[in-house]
């Protein structure tokens, strides 16, 4: 269990951000340290814009628990810690009480956005999840069931087609992948609305190490890119 498995899937308390920050093993006071940690985790509200984390690759390297790079839109991206484990689902934290929770690297659930999703239901075994276990991406489509809140939104279907779009090279943090690109094209008949998730899977390990997902046309597409795995991923 990561160190922070148990802890409940909210936002990081001070305390909590003090040990994480202390087990960087940078120089300086414990605020300094929580300083540096929380400009690592900060809001995803900021106006500031750019593509680049606001910590190095080292000092990313350096955070000891499993943590993920996330990235809402044209907001600069964040990196998140997990905050808690539940099986397969892994709560990510920001420093401003928004968390991700995703299940084998497929968003599930949110909590602390404008719009939230508040459960996904696969009417039938996901896709994703068998490509991830070395089978081929399937042909046929896949249904699966989405709630969200404000303006409650119960029971919406979702539909999707998967295709599989080659190797593709990706580089984070100065370690460069070959990874196998997966779209999954969504439609919501109900809303009107389209759009294309992509996942890129490591095809020896089944590991999504990015997505790009989207699940309601309020909230921009959330980039998600995995920095230190968790052993539950």
């Amino acid at each position: 269990m990561n160190v922070i498995d148990h802890l409940p899937p909210a936002a990081l308390t001070r305390r909590r951000l003090l040990m994480a920050a202390g087990a960087l093993g940078l120089s300086g006071c414990a605020s300094d340290s929580l300083s540096l940690l929380g400009a690592a985790m900060p809001s995803f509200r900021s106006t500031a814009r750019g593509n680049a984390y606001p910590i190095s690759d080292a000092q990313i390297k350096a955070i000891p628990y499993a943590s993920m790079g996330v990235q809402i839109g044209s907001a600069p991206p964040v990196v998140t810690i997990l905050a808690s484990a539940d099986g397969r689902r892994l709560s990510w934290a920001s420093a401003d009480r928004v968390v991700l929770i995703t299940e084998r690297g497929r968003l599930v659930k949110t909590i602390g956005l404008p719009r939230d999703l508040l459960t996904t239901r696969f009417t039938e075994f996901d896709p994703l999840e068998r490509v991830r276990q070395g089978e081929k991406v399937p042909d046929s489509g896949v249904t699966r069931i989405v709630d969200l809140r404000p303006r409650d939104d119960f029971g919406v279907p979702v539909n999707s087609q998967f295709s599989a779009q080659g190797e593709e090279s990706l580089t984070m943090l100065g370690e460069t992948r070959m990874l196998l690109r997966v779209r999954e094209r969504v439609v919501v008949a109900k809303w009107r609305w389209s759009t294309d998730n992509l996942y890129w899977i490591d095809p020896a390990s089944g590991q999504i190490w990015r997505s790009r997902q989207q699940f309601c046309p309020e909230v921009p597409a959330i980039t998600m890119e995995v920095l230190r795995p968790s052993a539950r991923a």
